[in-house]
């Protein structure tokens, strides 16, 4: 079971942030769940869990992040999107920066990982804050320019995604699911 976590806090932005992965999981076969950000995220029927990204200026998510906090200790693996590397960021002692995107640019991979099969692609990017910097509980595997734009928690199979890989790179998604 995958459990698809919506960071949206009006229905309408899930028909943009999270009705595109949830295709891309019912596509590959999965049967999934949807829970929102203000609920009790249960752990105990799923193996993956996608947190997905949100509108612009749609923060509300960060008020309920000791919901996610079960998350530090799950087993599973985890894949979070815009919100998604956000919270994952957050729950691993990171401090995200202020650096609004809007657009496609070049993604240039630094570490060989799962989720990416070649070198270089192109990201849609839409968000305003993301790493430059990470402590020791992360590790770089993808950049734009300054901007971390992949990471993978160490020790874990969790991976945070600055852009939106549901708009370019439904592979990363599929990739994800299959591991």
């Amino acid at each position: 079971m995958i459990t698809v976590v919506s960071t949206c806090k009006y229905k309408l932005s899930e028909e943009e942030f999270v009705r595109p992965i949830v295709e891309i999981v019912r596509v590959c076969g999965f049967d999934y769940k949807i829970v929102r950000y203000y609920e009790i995220i249960d752990l105990n029927d799923c193996s993956k869990v996608i947190i997905c990204g949100t509108a612009l200026r749609d923060f509300d998510y960060l008020n309920h992040i000791d919901n996610f906090e079960l998350l530090v200790d799950f087993e599973g693996d985890v894949l979070g999107i815009c919100a998604g590397y956000y919270i994952l960021a957050l729950l691993f002692s990171n401090e995200l920066v202020r650096m609004k995107k809007i657009g496609v640019y070049d993604v240039k991979i630094v570490k060989e990982n799962p989720l990416v099969e070649t070198k270089n692609i192109r990201g849609y990017f839409l968000h305003n804050y993301a790493l430059k910097d990470i402590n020791d509980n992360l590790e770089c595997l993808a950049v734009h320019d300054d901007e971390v734009s992949i990471f993978r928690v160490k020790r874990k199979n969790f991976y945070g995604i600055s852009f939106h890989p549901e708009v370019l790179n439904k592979e990363l998604i599929v990739n994800f699911l299959k591991f």
